[in-house]
């Protein structure tokens, strides 16, 4: 994850991106649930993050013609992220774990060079998170491409775009900040479940994910509760 940077405050033109890629992604998601094609789905979700990160092109143009290693690095991560769900039916699913296991890790490395670089910023926070999501829907594609369960699966990865596009219409609504044990333990409960179709049977992940969607619904309630009466 990325250091907190400097500023909480993102500019309102990001905040206001991040809702319209939040619709766009619930859109995909949706586009995948009728024609159950990954190629659709890692196609328009790509040509959304295009759009993004061009749509802020002098916010990371500002550390170079990448971004700097950080975003470089965390644009790496989505594309492998993107580029495994595309060919999911042709890798074995232990090395989708194994896969899944390096992006994971990987997540901590962009966040290091942001420190050592000093090119923390509003931008590289949001792209992070985003990559995050982006990870979180996709395995649930990527699950339900490889009819380990139904469409189901990709819950909690909707939960997340569907809080922003909700916390969007609050009066000033402030982010989370902080850490949190809650939010970091089920963010591990989550990540775990996910890989977890990839190596055990139904019997020990699909009671582990059902679980996993009723603590994130939790956790969003406690959030957008506490976001909505910070605004009172």
């Amino acid at each position: 994850m990325r250091p907190a940077i400097q500023s909480t405050a993102a500019p309102l033109s990001l905040e206001a991106s991040v809702k319209y890629l939040s619709l766009s992604m619930i859109f995909v998601a949706f586009v995948f649930a009728v024609t159950d094609s990954a190629a659709w789905y890692v196609g328009l979700s790509t040509l959304s993050m295009i759009v993004w990160v061009l749509w802020h092109r002098p916010q990371w143009q500002h550390f170079g013609a990448l971004g700097g290693v950080a975003n470089a690095l965390t644009g790496f991560r989505w594309l492998a992220i993107a580029t495994l769900c595309g060919f999911c039916l042709w890798i074995h699913p232990y090395a989708i774990f194994v896969l899944g296991i390096l992006v994971l890790i990987a997540d901590g490395f962009d966040g290091y060079y942001a420190r050592k670089y000093q090119t923390t910023s509003a931008f590289g926070d949001v792209f992070d998170k985003e990559t995050d999501a982006f990870f979180v829907l996709t395995y649930g594609v990527i699950i339900v491409e490889l009819d380990l369960a139904e469409s189901w699966v990709m819950l909690p990865g909707l939960l997340r775009y569907l809080y922003v596009i909700v916390l969007s219409y609050v009066d000033k609504p402030p982010s989370p900040t902080g850490k949190s044990f809650r939010r970091q333990f089920v963010g591990m409960w989550m990540m775990g479940t996910l890989l977890a179709p990839f190596v055990v049977g139904p019997i020990v992940y699909i009671p582990g994910l059902a679980v996993a969607i009723i603590m994130i619904l939790y956790s969003f309630t406690l959030d957008f509760y506490s976001s909505w009466t910070s605004t009172e």
